[in-house]
């Protein structure tokens, strides 16, 4: 599997900041080579020559404001939520197409992956591109303004040929997490502090495990046959065991047992009407199949067909 090692620049260029406008973006696409490749980036780095200076003052200041700078097989989309305050920030570092971010604030620079696990990255990516994007928010928008300022990345991608339908999936995976960006939300907020996950067993209030009644032994004999080799064993008419059926059946209120309670039986469980016969809860079978009447008169819509009857 090769490795490849590639260095490029972004910057070297007045930036325009129009008036009225707190969000630019410069942008730089990287062509690789086509065909059906899977790439895994592994290093990364990312080196300001110059860092970014507003101009057309008496003399240059540091850029008021947040820049997010990108590595991402596909275009970026700016999303709805904030970078510091200021609107349309670009995707989280979490999204599956960032593969490099860093945030830069005057002269310091917050990176994903940082420093060290930027040298032991494994992001696999399956477009052929590769896109350098800086997003700059400005603080105020006043008045235009010019950003002066140079950058060098620096990356390694390992390279290996897969499949041509694994390289489209790959795609269009990538695609797709690419519109999923804008509206991606992530978390909740708890508007009652006691539904805390691990404050309670949620099998109890939201299904999976509940209490079991258990049939009533007053006597041994309902559960070991304390009867002679000849004697009959005692057994229930059929409505009896319809009624415990319909008690089994009965729903209760979460996270109370299921079936009923008391009785002189005692309590049904609601696995209770897995032993019952079938006959017993659907009612007798009949002893043959209906006969099969058909529609034979040729007047009639249907000739031929079978009626219900």
């Amino acid at each position: 599997m090769p490795i490849i090692e590639m260095r490029e620049s972004i910057g070297s260029l007045d930036v325009t900041l129009p008036k009225n406008q707190s969000v630019s973006i410069i942008q730089k696409r990287i062509n690789l080579k086509e065909g059906t490749f899977q790439r895994n980036m592994l290093q990364m780095d990312l080196f300001f020559d110059d860092y970014p200076q507003l101009l057309g003052g008496a003399s240059p200041i540091v850029f008021p404001g947040i820049i997010e700078f990108f590595v991402t097989p596909t275009p970026i989309i700016l999303t709805d939520e904030t970078v510091r305050l200021t609107p349309n920030a670009g995707p989280l570092a979490s999204n599956q197409l960032v593969l490099f971010k860093a945030i830069l604030e005057g002269s310091q620079v917050t990176r994903f992956p940082q420093d060290f696990l930027a040298t032991n990255a494994n992001f696999p990516f399956f477009h052929d591109q590769l896109f350098i994007t800086m997003v700059f928010h400005r603080e105020q928008a006043l008045e235009e303004q010019f950003c002066r300022f140079a950058a060098s990345f620096y990356m390694s991608y390992s390279e290996k040929k897969i499949p041509a339908y694994r390289a489209a999936m790959g795609v269009i995976s990538e695609r797709f997490a690419s519109m999923l960006a804008k509206a991606q939300t992530n978390g909740r907020t708890l508007q009652n502090v006691t539904d805390l996950a691990g404050s309670f067993i949620p099998s109890y209030n939201w299904g999976g495990i509940r209490p079991e009644y258990m049939v009533n032994g007053q006597t041994l004999t309902q559960f070991f046959l304390n009867l002679d080799s000849q004697a009959s064993e005692q057994m229930q008419g059929t409505g009896t065991l319809r009624t415990f059926a319909a008690q089994a059946r009965q729903m209760v209120s979460n996270p109370n047992a299921f079936g009923s309670v008391g009785g002189s039986q005692g309590s049904i469980p609601d696995w209770f009407v897995q032993i019952l016969p079938k006959g017993v809860e659907a009612g007798a079978v009949r002893p043959q199949f209906p006969p099969r009447v058909t529609q034979d008169n040729p007047a009639a819509a249907g000739l031929g067909n079978i009626l219900m009857v």
